[in-house]
């Protein structure tokens, strides 16, 4: 065999003519410390494949690869991968063969807890990872376990992922569940592999799952929660495992070095080391704590400079600075290559603002003849190797480091000699950096064998072995590479001359290495309406309503971004029941002089509408506002008023921006704040003319409909827990609103704040079922109202009380209720100056054995434990969407009275569906009977305000498309103009709004609708 080592290898990297650095490597047997050890690693989405057998759920890897278009080079997936889960007998046999001190793997979170809570725990998941440390152990091959390596649960990620606070918890939660299985058995843990390629190629870019790219805020919202979750989970295992299990743990960042192309550019390499990994390690290893200086200040000079309210680098308090700062027992380290690196006018508008990169400001690369073989994934520059290392001992007190990952890809073939010297140079720069005093503990070779390379899929291979992917067996085949690692391992040294003499692998026998670690009354359902002719009060008014996705359309237009609905309508296939969208709706964005002017036919005193988030702030956020959105706003509202019509404006009705959504949405504390800075800017912008403002439209449709199922967008169905984590941040960022507007915009504008709450009626079907529909009203608008409206605040009784018992019996931690803290408490009640109440039906509820079993386990439905239905008797018309149940609003509207001291109240919505036509009696029956209710608890001394019928116009009703008609006025939807008619009910509402009195014999003249004098 002709030796490929004959003579030293010099890397000379010339800085400019006048400054060349000189890396030579010693062509001498070296010989590692006493106590050095050597292992492998690998990954569970790499490796082990069964992606969906014996109960494992879907990660974010598992959803990314099965997208079509596929987004992997390949257009492969980890499905099977290497078959490890399988095949695990086989890779220890590797091991053996390598003669391995260690293997470092990771755990997949959702073969372990497949639904990503600690309720279920997978059995089979369990045995796989038994299996695997009990045959390491066996041979004397210490585990090194990863909790996490990038596989996170897709539910999770629904939730938002590594920007929702929440996750610390969660991962907390997984951590003790992992701890408590294996820490026997396992004593060197490691919480997170390479926050930076996560958070900033995960959620600051489209380069891995979850593909975020929500570039400059998601990565640092990402970083600070998961500093804060590994801190966390290095806390636990000190207070609860140490003590009894010993072991240590630490983290594994991936750094690799960054040095000036000249003696000029080296802030720009510093500051480019601190924004790579420094950001990671300087809260973790620094004496100080918190993130390194000049990552702070030049992001918050940044977002400053581009119109954020404060920096998008969420900063640490003192007492998270305290409670990150030491929590790890080791660095570990994952390098692979260095960057020359530059700073000068080209990088102006380089990048996308804002972004990590433009925070940054830098440009790297890399040289050509840096590649030493057919791939250039992986430019060999050990020298950097050496310059971090040195750097590392430097800044952070020399702790100790094991080399987590280091490795080279090829494009495959057994004769990897390009590997083998990129192998030698780096453990030779370890060597070097060991003599300089580097307390540098173990090496970890990446990788054991071929495996899935993320987007790259199997394009790429690092593998000591090489995987035969065309076979089902995945035959693992040794390399050159791992003859001469073996031989490494063996001898404990580092021979620049050695050559395999044999491609037989065999494991060598007595290998024996010891890892050391440091040290009510029933009731009858008939309502008799009075046919009198019957008045509203003085000073009552009357509107109708509308919401912005619902006819705005427009949805791409004049610099407008996408919103949860335009993302879930796009959808293929569509889920929408008539394929329909809101992309045109009602057309109003462009029609609303139209509008306007069936507003003035009817006489309306009010006409409620929504903004749209997207279209006043595209990006989200109020960096940047949309001067057509703003300008389409103000035509309405002042078209309105020219007539005297006063516009109800609803900050939010149900088109979240998607952007958000992808950070989890209602589900990110972290909203609470997104949110105020929106309702800043609007009211701002429009809180001269508009009094009458709405927070939000709805909670208990938006949260448990959106997020504990799957009926309206998100859709995200994590049942039992993402409808509580909506419920507490809609009502804090609801009263974060209301106390800005008290405090900021109240003095001068001089309007009044309230929310809208669904609420339907819930009625005992028996004397027997008197609890289960008091419990049913709190669990369905009383966990809404409670907190604002009532004495105490806080969360109903009741609700508080089943769901922390059902979280407790099926083996949470804690309730999935998100409680409230005492100062939330306080800071939540009060904050309401009316009650706006939407109300379209009525239901019978009952409760016994039957009910068992029909709900999923954890569920907003199970936790109430109570069924209810609505007898076919109450259907009036052609739709069965709304029943017809008038006694049950006087019921609601009489509790509501009861209950919270008789608040002001607006009725926000009401109103019927059918299936079209102009000819719409039975809706006229419907308006008539609801608003003689709502006489009736006028009489008994409800301050009710005002009357809003539902809707203006037919309009795009959501998950069932155009199928159902709520409009006083039809909208022809065939037609490009969508031509707006008045249906019968229009003329009738009209009387009613013209006389101010309710008359059931009414019957309109003709069907010539005009604009009457004064509107």
């Amino acid at each position: 065999m002709c030796c490929y080592f004959c003579v030293s290898i010099l890397l000379i990297l010339c800085m400019t003519l006048c400054d060349c650095k000189v890396y030579n490597t010693k062509n001498v047997t070296r010989s590692f410390p006493e106590g050095f050890k050597f292992g492998v690693a690998t990954a569970s989405y790499q490796v082990e494949g069964a992606w969906n057998e014996d109960g494992k759920s879907e990660n974010i890897w598992d959803h990314e690869t099965h997208k079509d278009p596929s987004p992997i080079l390949d257009q492969s997936t980890g499905d099977i991968a290497d078959d490890s889960y399988h095949q695990y007998k086989r890779d220890v046999e590797m091991m053996r063969e390598l003669g391995l001190d260690y293997y470092r793997f990771s755990i997949s979170w959702t073969r372990i807890m497949p639904t990503s809570f600690s309720d279920k725990i997978n059995e089979a998941g369990v045995a796989y990872y038994n299996n695997l440390i009990n045959e390491m152990l066996k041979y004397n091959i210490e585990p090194m376990v990863t909790l996490y390596h990038w596989d996170l649960p897709q539910k999770l990620q629904e939730l938002g992922g590594w920007t929702n606070p929440q996750i610390i918890d969660w991962f907390a939660d997984y951590a003790r569940v992992v701890f408590t299985l294996f820490g026997d058995k396992v004593k060197i843990w490691i919480t997170f592999n390479e926050p930076l390629i996560f958070c900033y190629f995960g959620y600051g870019s489209d380069k891995m799952a979850p593909r975020l790219n929500f570039t400059g805020i998601a990565e640092y919202m990402c970083s600070k929660n998961l500093l804060i979750a590994h801190a966390q989970a290095y806390h636990i295992y000190n207070e609860e495992f140490r003590p009894t299990r010993g072991g240590i743990i630490g983290i594994t960042l991936s750094a690799q070095w960054y040095e000036p192309d000249s003696d000029e550019r080296t802030v720009a390499a510093e500051d480019a080391n601190q924004f790579d990994w420094g950001i990671y390690a300087n809260p973790i290893f620094s004496e100080s704590g918190d993130y390194p200086a000049v990552v702070k200040e030049r992001i918050a000079a940044r977002s400053a400079e581009q119109g954020y309210p404060r920096s998008r680098l969420i900063q640490f308090t003192p007492q998270e600075i305290d409670y990150v700062r030491g929590t790890a027992d080791f660095f570990g380290l994952n390098h692979y290559s260095s960057y020359l690196v530059y700073r000068n006018e080209s990088v102006n508008g380089k990048y996308p603002i804002p972004s990590y990169e433009d925070d940054a400001g830098l440009i790297r690369y890399q040289k050509d003849e840096w590649i030493i073989g057919e791939s250039n994934m992986v430019r060999y520059a050990p020298w950097g190797f050496l310059k971090l290392l040195k750097q590392i001992k430097k800044y952070y007190n020399n702790p100790p480091i094991y080399i987590t990952e280091n490795g080279y890809s090829s494009h495959g073939g057994l004769q990897d000699d390009d590997r083998i010297l990129y192998y030698r140079g780096y453990l030779d720069a370890v060597l070097d950096a060991l003599e300089e005093g580097s307390d540098i503990r173990g090496y970890t070779a990446w990788s054991l064998m071929d495996n899935f390379e993320w987007l790259r899929g199997y394009t790429e291979r690092f593998g000591l072995y090489e995987v035969d992917y065309n076979c089902s067996e995945r035959t693992r085949t040794p390399r050159k590479s791992a003859f001469v690692y073996k031989e490494i391992i063996r001898t404990r040294t580092l021979d620049w001359n050695y050559e395999p003499d044999t491609n037989v692998m065999t494991i060598d026998e007595n290998i024996l290495f010891t890892f050391c670690l440091s040290s009510y009354d029933c009731k009858t359902y008939i309502y008799k309406p009075r046919y009198d002719r019957r008045s509203f009060p003085e000073g009552f008014v009357f509107g109708a309503a509308t919401a912005s996705y619902q006819i705005e359309g427009a949805w791409a237009e004049d610099g407008k971004s996408e919103n949860i609905w335009d993302h879930e309508t796009h959808k293929q296939p569509s889920e929408i029941t008539d394929q329909s969208t809101g992309d045109i709706a009602d057309d109003s964005y462009h029609q609303y002089k139209r509008d306007v002017e069936i507003m003035r036919e009817l006489g309306l005193d009010y006409y409620r509408f929504s903004i749209s988030w997207t279209r006043i702030m595209p990006t989200s956020f109020s960096d940047k506002i949309n001067e057509a959105g703003v300008t389409y706003y103000n035509n309405l509202i002042n078209e309105m008023l020219k007539y005297n019509i006063e516009p109800m404006v609803t900050l939010y009705h149900w088109d979240l921006p998607q952007k958000l959504q992808e950070l989890g949405g209602w589900t990110n504390p972290n909203i609470i704040d997104w949110y105020a800075d929106y309702a800043r800017v609007i009211f701002e912008l429009y809180g001269d003319r508009v009094k009458k403002w709405i927070t939000f439209n709805e909670p208990h449709i938006q949260c448990y409909y959106g997020y504990g199922s799957d009926y309206m967008a998100p859709k995200l169905n994590i049942t039992g827990v993402a409808e509580y984590m909506c419920t507490k941040y809609l009502l804090l960022s609801h009263a974060k609103v209301y106390h800005m507007y008290n405090e900021k915009f109240r003095p001068t504008q001089r309007g009044i704040i309230g929310i809208t709450l669904s609420a339907q009626w819930y009625e005992p079907e028996s004397a027997e079922h008197i609890d289960a529909a008091e419990e049913a009203n709190q669990f369905d608008w009383g966990i809404y109202a409670h907190p604002i409206y009532s004495d105490t605040g806080d969360y109903p009784a009741i609700l508080k009380n089943k769901v922390a018992a059902k979280s407790a019996a099926q083996g949470f931690h804690s309730s999935r209720l998100n409680e409230f803290t005492p100062e939330e408490v306080d800071y939540v009640r009060g904050t309401a100056d009316f009650f706006g109440l939407n109300h379209y039906t009525s239901y019978l509820v009952y409760r016994n054995e039957s009910f068992n079993g029909k709900y999923a386990i954890p569920s907003y439905m199970d936790d109430l434990g109570a069924l209810m239905y609505q007898p076919n008797e109450w259907k009036i018309g052609d739709s069965n969407r709304i029943m017809y149940a008038p006694w049950g609003f006087y019921n609601l509207l009489t509790k509501i009275r009861n209950s919270y001291n008789n608040p002001p109240i607006y009725i926000t919505e009401n109103g019927f569906a059918t299936h079209g036509g102009l000819q719409d009696d039975d809706r006229i029956t419907y308006y008539r009977s609801y608003l003689d209710a709502m006489l009736n608890a006028i009489d008994e001394g409800s301050d009710i305000r005002g009357y809003t019928a539902w809707s203006l116009m037919d309009n795009f009703e959501w998950t069932v498309g155009y199928t159902e008609r709520f409009g006083l006025y039809e909208v022809d939807y065939s037609s490009t103009r969508r031509t707006r008619t008045p249906r019968k009910s229009a003329f009738v509402y009209k009387d009613i709004l013209r006389t101010r009195r309710l008359d059931w014999h009414h019957e309109p003249a003709d069907n010539n609708m005009t604009i009457d004098v004064g509107h």
